[in-house]
């Protein structure tokens, strides 16, 4: 009995981990004065590690992987911000891009 409930947590907890990254879709760059997004489902997504990404215009789509994160640690932490508001679904770090 032990061993399957070891089992069924292990899955349960592989299922949630998984549900945080989205792989390999086609999204939208979007940048404006408040920062640089990943459009994707009609929903913008923040983007923290903004070397990724700072070689495709505003506009570009691209296919991308990216998995959500509750804190900003990367180059976009520092970035200027101007006074608009920008709705988004929180940051992310794009893990691949082409």
């Amino acid at each position: 009995m032990k061993q399957v409930i070891y089992i069924v947590t292990i899955f349960t907890l592989s299922i949630l981990f998984a549900c945080n990254k989205v792989k390999n879709e086609t999204m939208i760059i979007v940048r404006d004065c408040t920062g640089t997004y990943l459009r994707f489902n009609g929903k913008d997504y923040h983007v923290c590690n903004l070397e990724e990404v700072s070689s495709f215009a505003s506009g570009t789509e691209v296919r991308a992987t990216f998995k959500r994160i509750k804190k900003c640690n990367g180059s976009a932490k520092d970035e200027i911000i101007c006074m608009l508001a920008h709705a988004n679904e929180g940051w992310i770090n794009v893990e691949k891009i082409k």
